[in-house]
């Protein structure tokens, strides 16, 4: 009920932890994931869960137990909230221009990802991203508001190795 802390650290106290990095960065968004916490921060992604444990078999997070993984090095942007799709996370890199997916990589060991927008620059090139939304069904679009009124469509069927943008004038 309350932030209290104590010495020596008891499992009622507050959870409290050091910068997981050399540079302190606001915490954007968290993501409850199967494998533990993603903190989305201004410059990368942490996967956040109790000392030993790991992605396939988390610890729980406690006053006395907390370690941050170090996921990926492209910060969140703080206004447009991150879209969950099934087991990965979109979303908006800091500057709010790219889109960004992040997945668990069994091989590696982390969550890693690629710029959506990489094959569409001319939509985003000048241009902020405001808002987002994901619409599941029927078609699993994912929904993007841009800095001058245009509305950007994403179609995104990971299973099928899919993705595209398209342009929609709202005004």
């Amino acid at each position: 009920l309350n932030f209290d802390s104590s010495i020596p650290v008891t499992g009622s106290d507050a959870i409290t932890a050091t910068p997981w990095s050399q540079q302190v960065n606001g915490i954007q968004f968290m993501i409850p994931m199967p494998g533990g916490l993603v903190v989305l921060t201004g410059l990368g992604a942490w996967q956040v869960g109790g000392s030993g444990g790991s992605a396939t078999n988390p610890a729980a997070i406690s006053p006395t137990s907390i370690q941050a993984i170090p996921q990926a090095f492209n910060g969140c942007n703080a206004i447009v909230w991150p879209l969950t799709v099934n087991f990965d996370i979109l979303y908006v890199q800091a500057k709010g221009s790219i889109v960004r997916d992040l997945a668990w990589n069994f091989w590696i060991n982390i969550y890693t990802g690629s710029d959506l927008t990489q094959l569409s620059g001319q939509l985003f090139t000048n241009y902020q991203l405001l808002q987002s939304a994901w619409c599941e069904e029927p078609y699993k679009i994912g929904w993007f508001v841009r800095n001058d009124g245009v509305l950007l469509s994403l179609t995104y069927l990971k299973d099928q190795e899919v993705y595209g943008w398209a342009r929609h004038d709202t005004f």
